[in-house]
């Protein structure tokens, strides 16, 4: 049977993608039964909503990088985009218009509707229903916190209606807050029937065209796990990242537990293959002559290799043959078919990407940056995270891509990617809960150098590290003396990097391999203030936690800029700063004004857009 659902799945992903949408019906239509009969159906339901979200791609790409501060404008944005750009926008704004929202969750809606039908009349069975409601339930409340992060208060709908217009009528759909909207959408996810990884699921390690279409579904723990930091459940948020990252050692990298999105590395020695890194051959690290950036190929590759996948955990692709037209083709690209609509900002390139210090070289840039993220082409600053499809590919001598863009061969095609969650986000996530859990050692830790390197505490005089292994190695409060033992971190904060040979305990622990997000890139170490404390009292602990966030903010704008998540960042942490009683609007501003200085910037009033039904 599972081979069979193997074989639909091509003609299922080309027919329900060519058309991105189910029909919306009532649940009492006699139509109904025409569209879901059997599993077959349900799975064209599933993947017609997919194909419905991957239309989003540059709504939700302008409206949380544009209104942020590492995109801007050209001369050939429209008035609309201006507009989001500047905080400007009116209710007639194209962006502000939230039927494309809302049409991919009343299609959501129709379908969960009629699975539980279908299960009552045992036209599912309690395994196929299950995994199949799970999925677009967690699809349903990505696309509603979408909504909430642009437009606050929103009519939250579950029953299936016959059209978009019908949310016109506030009586009947009141708006719900923002507050009331994360609990109800935590409240969804807590009840799905499912929510680990299963080799049980119908479409667990299925190829359909080339495309691995366990990448097109968003994890669920991973949804959970984002609502429970929005709502300050710092412990439960952590218990979630942490729990997506062990069942994938248990389950996708079983055997290879360093593998499971460990943003991981080692050292590069010229002929073995590195990790997505940066780095340099070793004991050259002063020549770029020896220099490979392989982190740029986390956005070249397809989804079904083999190193992608220790990486991307949810990404999206657009192929000429049965999906809708890529749009950030014409968003960012120069040349070709492109309008070259929206650049980075000349402040996120400065200021950001250009001056970060490379570790033992100190060479000041990031290969995170250009030719990586953006690049100058024709002069201009583009944004080509999402044009290796667009743009031919050559190596040099050290199997470091480029992209030739005088070389429009694939200029009608227009093949893309949309990235919606990878390993680097999530650590990025983890390191978020775990600071205001108040474990900032830890998420410096996953920020800078990785557990086993930073772990490896030094010894009393400083003058080296530990050389017993003993008690090291693995997140937790410093050893007292070199006689004793680290204490360890509780769950879901304790991580076991431990790398140990005779005559010591040979170990190798699952978290060996992780380099943390600033060592991947080959960046210095964000220096630590003298405020820090990783033990200290409560008001130094505060402190630390305070510049803690702000590493971690702005190194997730280093590491995933332009993926569509840097307004929704700056929003969380905004709204917690009022919560704590400073003010969030100045935060805002402060970033605002030296990206985009002359701005109308933020009142209280105006965090979020506008609506258009």
């Amino acid at each position: 049977m599972k081979q069979l659902r193997l074989i639909l799945l091509p003609a299922l992903l080309a027919l329900m993608i060519t058309s991105a949408c189910t029909e919306v019906l009532n649940e009492n239509d006699v139509d109904a039964d025409k569209h879901y009969r059997n599993f077959n159906d349900a799975d064209n339901a599933i993947l017609g909503i997919y194909g419905k979200l991957l239309g989003l791609a540059d709504r939700v790409i302008i409206l949380n990088e544009l209104r942020a501060d590492l995109l801007d404008i050209t001369a050939n944005a429209t008035a609309d985009m201006t507009a989001i750009g500047s905080h400007t926008a009116d209710a007639q704004n194209e962006y502000c218009n939230l039927a494309p929202f809302y049409e991919v969750i009343l299609n959501c809606n129709d379908a969960l509707a009629s699975f539980d039908r279908m299960r009552r009349e045992n036209k599912l069975s309690r395994a196929d229903y299950e995994y199949r409601y799970a999925d677009v339930a967690t699809v349903r409340c990505w696309v509603y916190l979408q909504l909430a992060i642009h437009f606050g208060d929103i009519p939250y709908v579950e029953d299936p209606i016959a059209e978009v217009k019908d949310l016109e009528d506030a009586a009947k759909f009141p708006p719900t807050t923002f507050e009331q909207l994360l609990q109800k959408l935590l409240a969804c996810m807590e009840a799905i029937p499912v929510k680990n990884l299963s080799t049980s699921s119908p479409f667990y390690g299925a190829i359909a065209d080339g495309y691995d279409i366990n990448m097109l579904f968003i994890n669920k723990k991973l949804m959970l796990a984002d609502l429970y930091l929005w709502t300050d459940q710092y412990t439960k948020a952590a218990e979630y990242y942490s729990s997506v990252i062990d069942e994938a050692e248990t389950q996708q990298f079983s055997g290879s537990e360093n593998y499971a999105y460990k943003v991981d590395g080692y050292v590069w020695d010229g002929t073995n293959e590195p990790r997505f890194q940066v780095c340099y051959v070793r004991y050259k690290g002063a020549d770029l002559s020896s220099y490979r950036n392989k982190w740029k190929e986390i956005f070249s590759r397809a989804s079904t290799n083999s190193e992608l996948r220790r990486e991307m955990i949810t990404m999206w692709c657009y192929d000429a043959r049965f999906a809708p037209q890529y749009p950030l083709v014409e968003l960012f690209a120069n040349t070709g078919k492109g309008k070259y609509q929206l650049r980075p900002s000349q402040w996120a390139i400065d200021s950001l990407w250009e001056a970060q210090v490379q570790r033992e070289n100190s060479f000041v840039f990031d290969g995170r940056g250009r030719e990586a993220s953006f690049d100058y082409v024709n002069g201009q600053p583009v944004v080509i995270k999402y044009l290796y499809d667009y743009y031919p590919q050559v190596t040099d001598n050290n199997r470091t891509i480029h992209l030739e863009y005088s070389d429009l061969r694939n200029e009608y095609a227009q093949p893309g990617k949309w990235f919606v969650y990878r390993a680097g986000l999530l650590h990025l996530r983890y390191a978020e809960a775990a600071n205001r859990a108040l474990y900032p050692e830890l998420a410096y830790a996953l920020i800078n150098d990785g557990v086993r390197d930073h772990f490896d505490w030094s010894m009393e005089d400083g003058s080296s590290k530990r050389t017993d292994k003993e008690g090291v190695q693995y997140s937790g409060y410093p050893p007292a003396s070199d006689a004793a033992k680290s204490v360890p971190f509780p769950a879901p904060f304790y991580l076991d990097g431990r790398f140990n040979d005779a005559p010591f305990e040979y170990l190798r622990s699952p978290w060996r391999d992780s380099y943390g997000i600033r060592r991947r890139a080959w960046v210095q170490n964000a220096p630590v203030p003298p405020s820090w404390a990783n033990s200290g009292g409560a008001a130094t602990l505060a402190d630390s936690v305070r510049w803690m966030e702000e590493v971690i903010l702005r190194e997730a704008a280093l590491e995933c800029g332009f993926e569509g998540h840097r307004w929704g960042d700056l929003l969380r942490v905004a709204m917690r700063m009022n919560r704590e009683g400073q003010d969030g609007t100045k935060f805002l501003n402060d970033l605002l004004a030296k990206a985009k200085p002359g701005l109308p910037y933020l009142t209280p009033q105006n965090w979020f857009l506008p609506k258009r039904n």
